[in-house]
């Protein structure tokens, strides 16, 4: 039997043991790839998010970027791909088949061929780009060499301060929880 329940965050959080801003943050950069009806404060997940969620957590802990995170996930979990069509069985002669398969064969070879022709036309009509002098090639070059060395450092920068949050985060539930037990003990 199919599974029909929907999941809000907090309930993830508590089966996941994350917490809930990290699985907001997550759901608003993950969004395309996780199973969900609804919009805004009433969003509501699949049961397979949970692990969609689970496997978030596991690639961001291992270094992964968002990016390259999401695009793992697009590939492992593609919810919101279109499925494939099947080919129509076409009959021997396309042209006098009025059946529905026959008429949607001769609209996709028609579609295809008017694809084909565009796309030779365009590729005619699209201007080269001007090739750059040697001395400008090397400067953007290094330019380009500069920024990607900055951008890993912040991106180093980001695991860090990632990782600082999430033990923050762990430590106030544990101090939480820690006076909550206090107070508790003075009461009886």
């Amino acid at each position: 039997m199919a599974d029909n329940r929907l999941y809000s965050v907090a309930a993830i959080a508590k089966m996941l043991d994350v917490p809930e801003s990290t699985l907001h943050y997550w759901k608003n950069r993950f969004d395309d790839v996780l199973p969900s009806l609804g919009r805004g404060r009433n969003k509501r997940f699949r049961p397979e998010a949970v692990e969609i969620f689970r496997a978030i957590g596991r690639m961001l802990g291992q270094g992964m970027s968002c990016a390259d995170a999401r695009a793992e996930l697009a590939r492992q979990y593609p919810v919101n791909v279109a499925p494939d069509v099947p080919e129509p069985v076409t009959s021997p002669d396309p042209v006098r088949d009025t059946t529905p398969e026959g008429v949607l064969a001769v609209a996709s070879r028609i579609g295809s061929e008017i694809a084909k022709s565009l796309l030779v036309h365009l590729q005619q009509a699209a201007p080269q780009p001007p090739a750059l002098p040697d001395q400008m090639a090397a400067g953007l070059s290094v330019e380009l060499d500069k920024v990607r060395s900055e951008n890993e450092a912040l991106q180093e920068k980001m695991r860090l301060l990632e990782a600082e949050l999430v033990r923050l985060r762990k430590d106030r539930r544990d101090l939480e929880n820690y006076l909550v037990d206090k107070i508790n003990a003075l009461r009886s």
